[in-house]
């Protein structure tokens, strides 16, 4: 049984190794818990080196159970290694249905929520940088807890 136990445990590894192999990026940064200035960046720097590949781009998004809104706004702007930049504003990514049930998985106080953004290629080899800016009317905007981006390999069957 012992003997069982360890094989077990050792598949597993595996598998969330194998799992993490397809994630080329993941990275939150927090948000001022007094709230999240309409004038802060939050910045995440991406090293690409493979310009055939696809990602799938996901904005993960922590807010805790008081936020008093459906839906929370971005601005992101990407910096490309060159230096050429790309602006996509007032991006909408709903966080409750209308009723105010939450759209991410509850827990406790918190609700995080991974929201699909985009499938993307990178053009050139390098680091690209990412600022994501809240897009609300609040100056400082209460209830966001974490903001993060995620980048996963999509695999050409």
């Amino acid at each position: 049984m012992k003997h069982q136990l360890h094989i077990l445990l050792a598949l597993a590894a595996l598998m969330l190794a194998a799992c993490d192999s397809n994630v080329l990026y993941d990275q939150t940064h927090s948000v001022d818990p007094q709230g999240w200035n309409l004038t802060e960046h939050l910045t995440y720097n991406v090293e690409a080196t493979d310009t055939a590949q696809t990602y799938l781009c996901c904005i993960d998004i922590r807010n805790r159970n008081d936020y008093p809104y459906q839906n929370l706004y971005l601005n992101i702007v990407t910096i490309y290694p060159d230096g050429a930049r790309a602006v996509d504003t007032n991006m909408e990514f709903r966080l409750s249905m209308p009723d105010g049930q939450w759209l991410g998985k509850a827990t406790g106080r918190y609700v995080d929520g991974r929201y699909p953004l985009c499938y993307l290629q990178f053009p050139q080899q390098g680091t690209y940088q990412f600022q994501i800016a809240h897009a609300m009317r609040d100056t400082l905007l209460a209830g966001i807890d974490a903001i993060g981006i995620h980048l996963e390999r999509v695999n050409s069957q």
